[in-house]
Parts: C-alpha cells; structure tokens; sequence
C-alpha cells in the first residue's frame, strides 16, 4: 500500500521492529540481572579520588584550566553535594564553551568543512556566497565565513547548553546559529554589536535560499528563483551536518538515519544484527531491503527515518530538483514505474516515519522526527552516550560476545564491566530527563556533573585486585590522555606560556595530526594512548619551552608568579635549599597534582636533579647569558624575559621543569 507521498506504508508495528525491541528489552534484563552484582565486585577494591583531586580532574575539563585556591578550598573536606556544585561552577565560561564545541565535534566531524565554503553551501541556492566564488580578493573573509558555516551545529549545542535550556532543543530549534559572517550567506536579520567579531553568534534563520525552476549548473536556462522560507530543525537539516554526511542515490537518506539513530538515541544499528556473507541468503534481488529477512532486521528500523530525510538531496540540499518539487533524482522520477506526480519519496521504500508511526506529511516530516526522537525513551541514553568519551576519553564498553561464540575466556568479567558501565549510564540518563538536579529537565550540565562525580571518573587507585576485576578496571580511572586542545591549555594556564610559532599554536596547529589529534574528514578518532612518535612531541615541548617558561615567570614580582613563588634566581643550593625543595612541592602540585611531603622521594629526585645541573654549570663556567649561540631560550614569545643567569639557577631550574613536563601526569589527566 502506497503512502501519499511516495513510500510502503506500514499499517502495524514491523517484524524487523519487534525484534529489535525484544533485542532491547533482554539485553536490559540480562543487564538489571547482572549489574548491581557487577558494580559491588568492581569498585570494591578501587579508592577513589578525594574532592581537590577531582575538583582538579573537572577543571582541566571542563574550563580548560586548574582551579584556583579559593575553589580548592572549598571543597577541602566537602560533603558530594558541596562538590557538586563546585563542579557545575566550573561550566561557565570560554573555556566550558571550548570544551562543547571540541567535543561535540569529536562526534559530528563539521569541522572537516572549516576550509570549504562551497562544500556547504551552493553559489547558485545560496546567492550571497557568489561574491567568494572563484574570487581572489577577501580570502580572509572567504575563511571566516567557510569556519562560520561548518561550526554550525556545533555553536547550536553550547548555545543550548551554556543558556541552561533543554538539550531536546538541539533537535528542535525552529532557528539556526550565525556570526556576522554566516549570516550574510544565510540572509538573516540577526542584529550584531561588531559585524567583524567571529565569536559573536546569535539566533538567526535561513532567508535567502533559492530552489531551482530549471537545475543545472551549464544550463544556459538555468534558473534559480523560487524563494524559499527554510523549515528548520535543529541539527537535523543544519546545512553543515547535512553536507557533512551526504547521502547518494542508492543510499537514499540512509547513512543519516543510521547517524542520527546513533548520536540521538544511542543505537548503532549497524550492530543490531550480524551481517550475513551466505549467498544464498544474498540471492534474493527483488527490493531485499524491503522483503529478505537478513535486510530487513536492520532496514525496517533505518528506512522510515531515512525517509523522513525526505526532503534533502544527497548533497544536503533542500527540494533540490526540477521545479523545486522534491529532491527525488531525475533516474527514479524519470525511470520507476511506481512514481507518481507530487510523490515526494520513493515508492519501493518504507513510508517515512519512525518506528511504527508515520509522519504525518511531507511538507514537515523532519520536524516532526525530531520531536518524536526527543521524547523517545532512548534520548536520554543517546546523550549519554554522545558525551561518554569526552568526560571518560573513551566509548562506553561493548556488549561481550556471547562464550559459546567464542573463546574468550574472561567473558563473565567483560560482562560485569559492561553490566555496571550500563547501569551507570541509564542512572544518569534518568535523572537527565527528569531533571532530578533541579534544574530542568533535560539540563546537559547536570548529567555532565553526574558523570564527573562517578566512580569511573573518580576511579584513582587500588592496593590489590582478582585477575577478574583486573579485567573489569582495565579502563577504568585516572590517566585519560589530554588530547592537543586539552594539553595546550593545561601548559598555558599552569606556566602561564603559549608554545607557538609565532602566531601558530604548536600544540594545536602544527603537531596536531602528530600529537593523536583529528582534522574531522580523514581523521576521526583520537589517539587514547601515547605512541612513539607522540612521545617525540611531548620531548619537543618540555625541550623547547622549560628554559622559556623560567624566564617569563622569573621576570615577574614573587607575588604574581605562577611556578616560583617561594624562590629568586638568588635561592642557591648552599644558601636555601629548604625554600628550593619547597618550591619543587610546589611545582609537583601544580603541573602534576601530587600532593607530597617534603622528603617524599620525588621530591628528592626534582631536588638532585637540581643540584646536579646547578653543580655541572658551575664546574663547567657556564656563561650568565640565558640564551647564546652556545645555548638557546627561545625569548620572542616571552612577554618579559630573565636574560642574565649569574647564579646558574635559571637552567637549573629549567631542568627541574622539563623533566615534569616529560611525566606521565602532566599529559595524562
């Protein structure tokens, strides 16, 4: 039966639909079973951080910086809900917003567009982009305007987030996010203070958008004049996420169904069911999606929403064919005998929907999607598990395979892992819905608080554990290696210097890719753990910017120090070695976060390590210019710099700082 649109339409709840279902409802069986067993056996013998140390972990995090005294003092023998609070504190901010907009992108990769202008938007649909068409003038503006479009979606999200309003509202926003330069492109009447400022962004629509009479771009009749007020739903049909996963004739909205099945509910349909390689269970040609039993598992749940994509072309456009009509391509309209006039899908396809509901016309079935998808019980495990790896630098567990599938002998215990991850999980995206925080439902600063104060978060040590619950914590605690972005505010705001080129950030600019970072189109995933050729960037920093970091902050009154603020260049091993060994705790505390008495032994080792450079110097005679041709400090991006080092304690101390920078807590957190 043909729905009005175009499409088979689904009169009950599918096959393809209950099984999937009942896949759910046993899997949280088997996991409501397990999991409070799993979750006593796990933690049992793990000791958690204390209130700093997680204050410390959060603010790293979430404002990209150390915390200061005052907030540190705080929480010094604070009760959870105290601590809580402390952490949500943090969530303010540039550096919070930072912290959105890098992660958010980890998951939807637009940055990958922050060079192409035309990779979004169409010269032709778009009319204001035609001044940046094949022009060599306003190359600057050219870039702005192309990060302005592709930060999009990314921009809605900290938007929603930092102005506490629903998180659903990333889905249903009846506007999108502008600048001063992506407005121009889109024509919108948003208002700005400065029409030059990047990081102004204010609520706009989509004005000027023009579907075609006559397509083509090498028609000479080509003709794009049909005025189009844009139906706009939130990240869905953003232009930056639509271009960013493209669809094709063949695919027909697929692949963005499985996408946003995937950050918005948390569901990888792809994993719902094994692929079969049987050729004879393959043999069936007559429209298997719809009609062979090993498609339509995975294709019943994916072809509805692909449907309710209906409205967009494979390159993201809206209504983007003949007429302006449809974005139905001229090969099915022209070709299948099932098309009709005014059908706006394809009829061998399921009718656009989600799950056993149709969407109730073509003209807002993607508006309509978003609202269903908000209040579907798996929204809020899907927000879970989008911000999962952000707070925890990895995914969430994957179910185990079944033992008699495999010989994984350490099944039961991946089991309880996962089991208690699970259980975690729904916890927080339960209280997230309800706004059991008491801020509102849906308050994303309230589940990123829950997961910030969860044991897998807190996790810091164990004295002793079984060979199962070895398995169980493999990935669970402290040691999250800090990512480019992460690593560079972390030496920023602890030393109070920039690594940079001149103008480019070397962290995040020049050894990015090297450092396990991601460009969002060829590399999608971050490194989570230090390779070799990593290693050599880490040398790199401590090598190039130790001696740098000493200067810049010796050239500073004690009091507005960061790093040596009970020591002067004057402070020799012979004349105060309590204050040195004093401030070498110091310097452990900040750069590392260890808490260590005095005679601890790693105080000891900065200690010798300090002495011994200081002595080597001397017995060398060493001259008093920091930097020379016979040894070099980088002193051009130094705001103020120490250049004479009379007592040999500068390189000393640039020694002391270079081997901190080299541990692994410094580029773990």
């Amino acid at each position: 039966m043909q729905s009005h649109g175009g499409g088979v339409q689904l009169t009950a709840l599918s096959a393809g639909f209950q099984l999937w279902s009942e896949f759910i409802s046993i899997a949280l069986t088997d996991i409501a079973s397990t999991g409070g067993e799993g979750s006593q056996s796990i933690f049992s013998a793990v000791t958690s951080m204390g209130s700093e140390q997680t204050l410390r972990r959060a603010a790293l995090l979430f404002a990209g910086r150390l915390p200061t005294t005052s907030e540190l003092n705080a929480v010094t023998n604070s009760s959870e809900e105290e601590l809580r609070v402390a952490i949500r504190d943090l969530m303010d901010g540039e550096g919070f917003r930072q912290f959105l907009l890098e992660s958010a992108n980890d998951r939807l990769l637009t940055e990958a567009f922050a060079g192409g202008l035309f990779n979004i938007v169409d010269r032709f649909r778009y009319p204001n982009s035609m001044q940046y068409y094949q022009s060599t003038g306003n190359r600057l503006e050219r870039l702005l305007t192309s990060q302005a479009l592709a930060e999009e979606p990314l921009q809605l999200i900290a938007h929603v987030v930092t102005n506490e309003r629903p998180y659903t509202e990333i889905l249903t926003a009846d506007y999108i996010m502008v600048n001063p330069y992506s407005a121009e492109i889109y024509g919108s009447t948003a208002a700005f203070a400065n029409p030059t400022d990047t990081n102004e962004w204010r609520e706009g629509r989509i004005m000027e958008y023009y579907r075609c009479t006559v397509c083509g771009r090498n028609n000479p009749n080509v003709s794009y004049d049909i005025a189009t007020n844009y139906p706009h739903a939130g990240i869905l049909n953003s232009p930056a996420f639509l271009s960013r996963f493209p669809s094709t004739s063949t695919n027909r909205n697929r692949a963005r169904a499985r996408w946003v099945y995937y950050f918005f509910l948390g569901v990888d349909i792809e994993g719902l069911s094994d692929r079969t390689t049987d050729p004879v269970a393959l043999a069936d040609e007559n429209n298997p999606t719809l009609n062979n039993p090993n498609c339509v598992v995975c294709h019943e749940i994916m072809g509805p929403v692909a449907g309710a994509f209906q409205n967009y072309g494979d390159d993201g456009f809206y209504r983007d064919q003949q007429g302006g009509e449809s974005s139905l391509p001229g090969s099915y309209r022209n070709g299948f005998f099932g098309f009709q006039t005014g059908d706006t899908w394809y009829a061998d396809m399921l009718a656009p929907g989600f799950g056993e509901l149709l969407a109730p016309g073509a003209n807002n079935s993607l508006q309509w999607l978003a609202q269903e998808f908000v209040k579907d019980s798996r929204f809020g495990t899907g927000t879970v598990n989008f911000w999962y790896p952000a707070i925890m630098g990895r995914k969430p567990y994957a179910e185990p395979e079944n033992p008699e599938d495999t010989e994984d002998t350490d099944y039961q215990s991946r089991l309880a892992a996962f089991s208690t991850e699970q259980e975690l999980m729904r916890a927080v995206a339960a209280d997230f819905v309800a706004g059991s925080a008491g801020n509102g439902e849906h308050n994303l600063k309230d589940l990123l608080v829950d997961l910030a104060m969860s044991d897998y978060f807190r996790a810091a040590s164990v004295e002793s554990f079984s060979l199962e619950q070895e398995v169980e914590l493999e990935e669970v605690g402290i040691g999250k290696l800090l990512t480019p972005e992460q690593l560079n505010h972390k030496l920023m705001d602890a030393t109070g210097y920039n690594w940079s080129y001149g103008s480019t950030s070397a962290l995040e600019q020049v050894y990015t890719l090297v450092y396990g970072g991601i460009d969002s189109f060829g590399i999608t995933e971050r490194a989570t753990e230090l390779t070799t050729l990593m290693s050599s960037v880490v040398t790199a920093m401590a090598n190039e910017v130790s001696c740098s970091i000493v200067s810049q902050d010796f050239s500073l009154t004690q009091n507005q120090r960061k790093l040596f603020t009970s020591v002067e260049l004057s402070s020799l091993p012979t004349t105060d070695p309590a204050g040195i060994r004093s401030n070498i705790q110091t310097l452990h505390s900040r750069l590392l976060g260890e808490d260590l008495a005095l005679d601890d032994v790693e105080i000891e080792a900065s200690y010798a390590l300090f002495v011994d450079v200081w002595n080597a110097r001397l017995a060398a005679n060493k001259d008093s210019d920091v930097s020379s041709n016979e040894e070099f400090c980088i002193l051009s991006n130094v705001s103020s710099s120490v250049r004479i080092d009379a007592n040999q304690t500068l390189r000393s101390w640039a020694a002391v700082i270079n081997y901190l920078l080299r541990d692994y807590k410094f580029i773990h957190e």
